[in-house]
C-alpha cells in the first residue's frame, strides 16, 4: 500500500511539475496513476476488513447493552457482510475473466509500450478476494463468541493491532 500510495502522489505530482512549468505534459501518466490507485483502494479495503477498523454504521452498540446480543448481531451482520462480498466477488471473477477474453491494452504508451488492463481490472478480484476471506473470518469468530462460548472477548470489540507497523 505504501507503494502505491507513493506511486499515484509521485506520479500526480510529476505531470503537474510536467504540465505547468514546462509545457510538456506526460502522455498517459494519468491512466498509470489511476490504475495503480486502484490497486491501493481494493487492498486498502482489504486491509480494513482484516484489520476490523472498515467503515460501517454501527449502531447495534447503543441499542444492545447486553454483550451477548451486542455479538450474535454482529455475527449476523458480518456474516450478511461476507455474503454480500462473496456476491461481489463472482463479479469481479467474470469481470476479469472477460479482461483476459478482450485483451484489452492501456491507451498509453508511458513505459514503452501498451500494457494489460487485466492487471489493473484484478485488483479488484484480489481486494475483493481478501474482504470476502476477512469477512468470514470476522463472522466466525463472532458466531463462535455469541452461540458457543457465550462471552466475548475484548478483542473482538476493537480493532485488531498491528504487531509491527510498517510505515515506522
Amino acid at each position: 500500500m505504501l507503494f502505491t500510495i507513493c506511486f499515484s502522489t509521485a506520479a500526480v505530482f510529476l505531470e503537474v511539475i510536467m504540465r505547468y512549468f514546462f509545457q510538456s505534459p506526460l502522455v498517459g501518466i494519468e491512466e498509470l496513476a489511476a490504475y495503480v490507485a486502484f490497486w491501493l483502494y481494493f487492498i486498502g479495503g482489504a486491509y480494513g476488513s482484516y484489520e476490523r477498523s472498515h467503515i460501517s454504521a454501527d449502531i447495534s452498540q447503543l441499542v444492545f447493552k447486553n454483550k451477548l446480543h451486542y455479538a450474535k448481531s454482529h455475527a449476523i451482520t458480518s456474516l450478511i457482510s461476507s455474503f454480500a462480498a462473496l456476491y461481489a466477488l463472482f463479479w469481479a471473477f467474470d469481470y476479469v475473466k472477460w479482461g483476459f477474453e478482450m485483451n484489452e491494452q492501456s491507451r498509453s504508451t508511458f513505459l514503452g509500450s501498451t500494457y494489460p488492463v487485466v492487471f489493473f481490472q484484478a485488483s479488484i478480484f484480489i481486494g475483493l478476494a481478501l474482504m470476502s476471506f476477512y469477512f468470514f473470518i470476522e463472522s466466525c469468530q463472532w458466531f463462535k463468541a455469541a452461540f458457543v462460548d457465550r462471552q466475548v472477548p475484548e478483542k473482538l470489540l476493537v480493532a485488531r493491532e498491528e504487531i509491527d507497523s510498517w510505515i515506522g
